[in-house]
């Protein structure tokens, strides 16, 4: 790798700033502005399971520790052992301005065949630190890497500690056995640096970067939209088992965010019914439910050739329709699978057969696609729906709760139907909405309140302090908001309700 900006003695050396690297960002400023956290946390009361989510398979495990504020992750020898925390949402970028996260972490030792990571980062793309193999050469397997699927799986680039370009005198220095005050920087662009460095008695340190441009023939990475991960995973069979603890975590925008609007739609009642009764004595009615639709981009159905047989590492259309590895990185969602569907990657495909795994795990898909199964091929949803208006009527009183999904608790309707707005004159939006439920369970309720005074009138409310509505880490199941309605005993009601909501998909 060339060095970033332009290494010493070359012909470009006269052109770099006067000021240190570390005092300039990504896309070169001189770091004067003030920089703006859009995304903090600490863990001292528990796992924030609101604003992260947590994955584990084998025996892989996840657990708060109050006695030091922080999070503990841990496997044991089993060779699929993972355990996975993930910001809620995915951070979006700006062009022109730097990302940047800091994190405390102590990795747990060196093991062969385990794999430590902390940075921003999901399963396709991303930057991070990793702890991996230990060698001769790197005893305490210390590696940066970046991540991209733009050629179609996920390819990780890694640079040993050994060929790190920072600062070498801090970097010998380092003891990886005791816990660090790491931070990350990018710049997307498809063509921006990429920094990974060490903050030691309030001094920042670079330890290594990078920049693409020039340097590489396509974009580092797919997507600037990135969550913050820490991930420890068994890769084979292992030794012994590790523990790996993270601490506060904080992510900013160096230069400030400029406030971005995303596109807003307003999602209400069924054409030329503008309320639904609900009983007398009826407790949480779900009148109206949003979504988020769990694919991003939808490239592919099986509007053309249905399914004839599958496995759960495979399926069959019913006629030629693919050419040979054009789905390949791509991935596939079966929503009537499992709980609440199953998404896969694509690992190949003829022109009839795909072949998948599950997209975190690696492994087999716990059920099998049944002959003429709904599926869908593209990328899984990583935008976000932000409440900002609701907006109700009713022909008597009663109690309005707004539920949402959490990780732990998904929202569960009986009788939905949830229909695409892109169906419904909203030919850009990426939500659905049901008006169908009759019942429900599961979700949080984060508020509430007595509706409409006197049993009459419109009212609206804003939420513009509600969380976004996202997607859980393997992208099967986007939350689900709903407007729920409880009626007192001898009073009926007929509600009506819209919520406006700006959809941020870049």
């Amino acid at each position: 790798m060339a060095s970033f900006p332009y290494a010493p003695g070359s012909q470009f050396e006269n052109e770099t700033a006067v000021k240190p690297q570390r005092l300039r960002d990504v896309t070169g400023r001189q770091l004067v502005v003030q920089h703006q956290n859009i995304y903090e946390a600490d863990f001292e009361y528990g796992l924030q399971p609101l604003r992260w989510e947590g994955f584990t398979a084998g025996s892989g495990a996840i657990s708060a520790v109050s006695f030091s504020g922080g999070v503990q992750m841990s496997v044991t020898t089993g060779s699929t052992d993972i355990a996975i925390r993930q910001s809620r949402p995915y951070h979006r970028y700006q062009p022109g301005k730097t990302m940047k996260m800091a994190t405390a972490a102590n990795f747990g030792g060196a093991t062969t065949n385990q794999r430590q990571r902390v940075g921003f980062f999901d399963d396709g793309n991303g930057i991070f630190f990793e702890q991996a193999d230990p060698t001769t050469t790197n005893p305490s397997g210390m590696f940066c890497v970046y991540r991209s699927n733009i050629n179609g799986l996920p390819i990780d680039t890694r640079v040993s500690i050994e060929q790190w370009n920072g600062n070498q005198a801090v970097i010998a220095a380092l003891n990886w056995s005791n816990i660090q005050m790491l931070w990350i920087e990018y710049a997307w662009y498809g063509a921006g640096g990429l920094r990974w460095g060490v903050t030691i008695n309030g001094e920042q340190y670079i330890l290594h970067q990078f920049g693409t441009g020039n340097n590489l023939a396509n974009p580092w990475c797919r997507t600037g939209n990135l969550p913050v991960r820490y991930e420890l995973r068994n890769i084979g069979t292992v030794t012994a088992g590790t523990t790996f603890y993270h601490y506060g975590v904080s992510v900013l925008v160096e230069g400030g965010v400029d406030e971005q609007r995303g596109f807003t739609y307003s999602y209400g009642m069924a054409a030329q019914t503008p309320q639904r009764t609900v009983s007398s004595n009826t407790v949480r009615y779900p009148v109206l439910s949003i979504q988020p639709r769990a694919m991003g981009t939808q490239e592919y159905t099986q509007a053309t050739a249905a399914i004839t047989a599958g496995t759960t590492t495979t399926m069959t259309a019913s006629s030629a329709a693919w050419t040979v590895n054009q789905w390949k990185g791509k991935y596939v969602i079966f929503p009537s699978l499992g709980t609440n569907g199953l998404m896969a990657l694509i690992t190949s495909n003829t022109a009839t057969v795909l072949t998948f795994q599950d997209a975190i795990t690696g492994l087999a898909l716990a059920s099998a696609p049944t002959a003429g199964i709904n599926y869908t091929i593209g990328y899984p949803n990583r935008g976000q729906l932000l409440p900002r208006t609701l907006i109700l009527t009713s022909s008597a009183i009663c109690q309005v709760e707004l539920i949402v999904s959490t990780p732990g608790s998904p929202v569960v309707l009986t009788g939905a139907s949830f229909v695409a707005l892109s169906t419904l004159g909203s030919a850009n939006s990426f939500a659905t909405r049901d008006v169908s439920a009759t019942a429900m369970t599961g979700g949080e309720v984060v508020y509430a309140f007595a509706a409409p005074a006197g049993g009459s009138g419109l009212q609206t409310f804003d939420l513009k302090d509600f969380f976004p509505l996202v997607n859980l880490i393997k992208g099967n199941y986007p939350d689900i908001l709903t407007v729920a309605v409880t009626t007192p005993s001898g009073t009926a009601a007929n509600v009506g309700a819209n919520l406006i909501c700006q959809e941020k998909m870049s």
